[in-house]
């Protein structure tokens, strides 16, 4: 049996060779960044609607007709200020037939204890004239609480920001009247993560911004710390109140508006910094690339604060580390990486690796002589 030879195992190989080539790593084109030291603040961000904690809707307690309302939306008043009066005809009418009773009611008294005292009236009747008397005094107390109830007064100092009845018109106990805010009293009422509690004081600042009305910002203060923890969801309600410098005017909160609220709980100014865009989590375990050479180590890293853009690390790499930013797909531990830039051209530099001399291009002659030679020994093959 004959066994082919020549032209064939050349052609094996060449296919043995050409594997082998295709077999070569090819490199992971990465953007690497440095870690870094800075600042780094831990903060917990949550919305809320501004709202006054003294606001309170003024009722009529008596039923009749205003005859005085003299205040409008944007006013200010002040404590036990009158702001409108009711017509009293019915109730002077009142009082006056309550205080007519009890005068015949102490007369009655006065007559019973003088026949008491002589043995002709008994202790019934005089106990009987007694309490006459008594309901008589409390008649003349509620007529008199109807007359002072058809003046409305002002609870606190504050503005009024809605009324709801006009001068003239017939209102019954219970109707609306105006609306009083205390614009000293707004805050801005925030919910947090229960596990946030700990890093929580009352006295600390916390940033407020108007998101829709723009151009409202400020430091308000941590007032009150909820006592307890909302079961349903988990979080805590947190009060931070508004300085006055924060409050009405053009540039000033005003209740109802919407705002976010910042609070800042811990800052370490000298912590070692990644970008958050360079971890990668296996497991909820974070990992970074860090770059040795042209090669890739994965390393596993010990997370402390983090904020919008940055990571702190407590553990793992070092600063002036290089690690990958961008590019960690289909990266793998110990894989070959070549460094470029966020638009994808190489970087040159001390860190990139220097691109391999190409073999110098044969001169004519040279290249007969090569051909000639291996003519020959295919020939002697």
């Amino acid at each position: 049996m004959v066994t082919a030879c020549g032209p064939m195992g050349r052609a094996d190989a060449s296919d043995r060779g050409s594997s082998k080539e295709d077999e070569e790593e090819v490199p992971t084109p990465v953007v690497t960044t440095k870690v870094a030291q800075g600042e780094i603040s831990a903060q917990i961000k949550a919305t809320s609607t501004i709202e006054a904690e003294r606001m309170v809707t003024v009722h009529a307690e008596s039923t009749g007709r205003i005859t005085e309302l003299s205040f409008e939306e944007g006013d200010d008043v002040k404590e036990g200020q009158l702001l409108a009066r009711i017509k009293q005809d019915v109730q002077r009418s009142g009082l006056e037939r309550a205080s007519t009773s009890l005068s015949q009611a102490k007369r009655d008294l006065e007559t019973v204890r003088r026949l008491f005292d002589r043995g002709v009236a008994s202790q019934d009747e005089l106990t009987a004239a007694e309490l006459a008397f008594d309901n008589a005094q409390l008649d003349v107390s509620d007529r008199r609480r109807d007359v002072r109830n058809t003046r409305v007064i002002a609870p606190f100092a504050g503005t009024v920001t809605e009324r709801f009845a006009s001068e003239g018109a017939f209102v019954t106990a219970g109707a609306q009247v105006l609306s009083i805010v205390d614009f000293d009293t707004l805050v801005a009422r925030v919910f947090v993560p229960e596990k946030e509690l700990d890093r929580l004081e009352v006295g600390q600042d916390a940033e407020v911004v108007g998101k829709a009305a723009r151009g409202r910002q400020g430091i308000g203060t941590l007032r009150r710390i909820a006592p307890v923890v909302d079961a349903t969801t988990g979080t805590v309600k947190l009060t931070v109140g508004l300085p006055s410098e924060l409050v009405g005017g053009e540039t000033g909160f005003l209740p109802g508006m919407y705002a976010e609220v910042t609070l800042t709980t811990e800052t370490r100014p000298s912590a070692t910094l990644v970008p958050k865009q360079a971890l990668v989590y296996d497991e909820e375990q974070p990992f970074l690339f860090v770059a040795d050479g042209d090669r890739v180590k994965r390393v596993q890293v010990e997370l402390g604060l983090s904020d919008r853009d940055n990571a702190e690390v407590l553990a793992g790499v070092a600063i002036g580390d290089e690690v990958v930013l961008a590019g960690h797909a289909g990266l793998k531990d110990g894989g070959l990486i070549t460094r470029v830039d966020e638009s994808g051209r190489p970087v040159e530099g001390p860190e990139a690796k220097p691109a391999e001399a190409k073999p110098a291009e044969a001169k004519p002659a040279e290249a007969s002589e090569a051909k000639e030679a291996t003519e020959v020994a295919a020939g002697g093959a």
